[in-house]
């Protein structure tokens, strides 16, 4: 069967699903908290980054699902036509080879405003930008990954929310709910419909760090390290687990999902297993993440594990559990990434390598890396 009769199947099959959802007695519900209906019927949790202030009593930054009330605050996936999208100002990113990812950003805040700003706005452009060119001379990729940006202070006034971020359109493709960015890619063609593939929205109230390197002083949050962490939830670094029903969001999974596994010992997939168990498994402290290459990554990293670890507290936490590696684990800058809490104050201006081998797994291309570190960096 072709890739692109697969595609057709797996639409078929979201619509036959989204029918479900909305007319069967046991779906017909409120969408959950944190949770995004695409312009297609998909609902994705969209991802939201916060200061909280730690046990230790210093300010942490947090990534965990966003509220409804955030995503529709700050108007995630509804706010821009693609009239809007082609004359807002834009700009491309990509590295020095011609197989590298290119990323087109589009800046659609208003004139004067966000990005578009006269004193603050170059800054604010040069660190976007400086975190996409980290992203592109890691990934290969044939066709642009367009991301919409600007920046709007949410209407519930909520000031420690930082940014929120994820994809504004999935597709089936393979019998997976899967990114545009990643469908793309693996189509050789365009696929989406709306005006981006990401969608990253920033509070313009914070007191945000713009250096490139992604360090940040005192108590400032990097806007570097921000933006890497989100676009990898915008590629795909998301699951759809349930965790009160042991249900997916969708019919078919998302492409992150079919590697979680229960344990150590391959395979234990969690979408192979019963409701019942798949809620235990959610906050079981006992996930990982079981694609080959991730497999590979974990056994040379700094923590060699058999699998990656990922975040699976009890009690359950929306958006930091499953789609986060294990905090306690991976606590360094060297494999840090993708961890659910940093310091506030610190950053990075790069992409790990477990962060690629979980990206590697789902179906995306990787420039060749050098040998990965076995060292530590000290945290300040």
């Amino acid at each position: 069967m072709t890739s692109k009769r697969r595609f057709t199947l797996s639409l078929a099959l979201v619509a036959a699903g989204a029918v479900w959802f909305a007319t069967s007695s046991g779906s017909a519900r409120a969408p959950q908290a944190g949770v995004y209906l695409t312009p297609n019927g998909y609902r994705v949790p969209v991802y939201g980054m916060s200061v909280v202030r730690g046990a230790d009593g210093r300010l942490e930054i947090s990534c965990g699902q966003a509220t409804n009330g955030q995503i529709e605050s700050v108007r995630f996936g509804r706010s821009v036509s693609r009239a809007m999208s082609a004359r807002s100002p834009r700009s491309t990113v990509q590295a020095d080879t011609v197989t590298a990812a290119k990323f087109e950003i589009i800046y659609t805040d208003s004139p004067g405003a966000g990005f578009n700003d006269p004193q603050q706005g170059p800054a604010r452009k040069r660190a976007l930008e400086a975190a996409f060119a980290a992203w592109s001379k890691v990934l290969q990729g044939t066709i642009p990954i367009v991301v919409q940006a600007r920046m709007e202070k949410g209407e519930d006034d909520d000031e420690d929310l930082l940014a929120v971020g994820g994809p504004v359109e999935l597709v089936g493709l393979n019998d997976l709910a899967m990114p545009t960015s990643l469908a793309s890619q693996i189509l050789n063609e365009v696929v989406r419909r709306e005006a981006a593939d990401i969608e990253v929205v920033y509070n313009p109230d914070v007191d945000w760090d713009y250096a490139v390197s992604g360090a940040a002083v005192g108590e400032k949050s990097s806007f570097v390290y921000i933006t890497l962490h989100e676009i990898a939830h915008g590629l795909g670094f998301i699951d759809s687990f349930v965790a009160e029903t042991g249900e997916l969001l969708n019919p078919i999974p998302f492409p992150y999902d079919t590697f979680v596994n229960r344990g150590m010992n391959s395979p234990n997939l969690v979408t192979k297993r019963s409701l019942e168990q798949i809620k235990g498994d959610l906050i079981s402290k006992d996930l990982f993440f079981g694609g080959p290459k991730a497999v590979e990554a974990s056994k040379k990293s700094i923590r060699p594990l058999p699998m990656i670890k990922l975040y699976a507290p009890d009690p359950y936490e929306p958006g930091s559990s499953v789609a986060h590696v294990d905090l306690d684990t991976y606590d360094d800058f060297l494999v840090g990434l993708m961890a659910p809490k940093v310091i506030v104050g610190t950053g990075a201006d790069f992409v790990d390598t477990l962060t690629l081998a979980i990206l590697e797994d789902m179906g995306y291309k990787l420039v060749p890396q050098p040998a990965t570190p076995t060292g530590r960096r000290d945290k300040p």
